[in-house]
């Protein structure tokens, strides 16, 4: 009688180790869904200017606000005043929109020599 009574134990443990393992995965399950339910946080997209130049040397300014321009300055949504000039080359000057993260090409012109 010992015999039943020790394999009967053992088939009592091994059902609930099963069951243990059904309400583990269960959890899992619950944590999972809580989760998933959980709103992500909107990534914002950064406003930005890059002027790229050529040549690479010529100077950048922003003619309406204060900060000096540098590469991929965070702007307020708007338009801007871009010069890019360099001694030798005919200055640009243009009014930009900026409204995202914004790369601007600029290729200057030689002057044209007196």
């Amino acid at each position: 009688m010992k015999k039943i009574s020790t394999l009967a134990a053992i088939l009592l443990l091994s059902g609930c180790s099963t069951t243990a393992t059904v309400d583990e995965t269960e959890q899992v399950s619950e944590e999972t869904t809580t989760q998933a339910q959980t709103p992500v946080e909107e990534v914002v997209e950064v406003i930005s200017l890059t002027v790229a130049t050529q040549p690479s040397d010529a100077r950048v300014r922003i003619m309406n606000i204060k900060p000096k321009y540098e590469n991929g300055i965070e702007l307020k949504e708007g338009k801007y005043d871009v010069e890019v000039s360099k001694p030798g080359y005919t200055t640009y000057r243009e009014w930009v929109v900026v409204d995202k993260r914004t790369i601007l090409t600029v290729e200057l012109d030689k002057a044209a020599e007196i």
